[in-house]
């Protein structure tokens, strides 16, 4: 999957304002619940655990991306370039911060939220956000074309009812030459009630809408069982 080309061209995406909001929104959440140490899934490079340790908290984050886990590093955050499967920690929260959840094909969801588990204290918390049907169908799919001086970026997103394609076109100038660089990348849709199957319990919905005045994402509480 395209994480190193979108770890690229994420820095000129925007989305500035949404991003601050859900980030807001999980930091409430957190210190709702009294966490103050935790380990940020999909970290990616680090400016939601920023904001986190402005509010006095100690998040650790994991990516798949090195690209994203050198930006962290950068900022003089903690985090590591790790499968979270790989990963045996015992936190008292997780987080999984815009659209991580998305990128988890149905059939590996067992796995994952059994790796979470493995990573949380009893009675720890897994928050994470997914997106709502409104949200593929009418917020995430659609096109996209960034055209600056040294790069031009292409983005095609599509939802079939049950997954979002989204192709990514980038040219990148390099000394006198143009260099293309082409991936893509999937999301899944995920019914909430197929997640409740899984290694840990439900306990709270927040309905977020971002982009409209419909919702286009809910944040998710799950917790370990005692």
């Amino acid at each position: 999957m395209g994480l190193e080309l979108y770890a690229k061209i994420e820095p000129y995406l925007g989305f500035e304002d949404e991003k601050q909001k859900l980030y807001q929104i999980y930091i409430d959440k957190l210190q709702s619940l009294g966490i103050k140490n935790f380990l940020d899934l999909g970290c990616g490079s680090g400016v939601f655990m920023q904001l986190a340790i402005e509010k006095d908290m100690e998040p650790f984050g994991v990516d798949l991306s090195t690209e994203m886990v050198r930006r962290c590093h950068e900022k003089g955050l903690h985090a590591k370039a790790i499968d979270i499967c790989a990963l045996d920690g015992e936190y008292p929260a997780v987080t999984a911060v815009f659209d991580v959840l998305n990128y988890i094909e149905p059939k590996n969801l067992g796995r994952f939220f059994g790796c979470i588990a493995k990573n949380l204290q009893t009675g720890g918390y897994f928050l994470c956000d997914i997106n709502t049907l409104f949200g593929f169908e009418e917020i995430a799919q659609g096109s996209l074309i960034i055209d600056q001086t040294n790069v031009c970026i292409g983005i095609d997103a599509e939802f079939d009812g049950e997954k979002l394609l989204t192709k990514i076109v980038l040219f990148e100038q390099i000394d006198n030459c143009f260099q293309k660089s082409v991936d893509n990348i999937v999301q899944y849709y995920h019914d909430v009630a197929d997640l409740k199957k899984f290694a840990l319990q439900l306990v709270d919905i927040d309905l977020i809408s971002l982009y409209a005045d419909q919702a286009d994402k809910a944040l998710l509480t799950f917790q370990k069982g005692r």
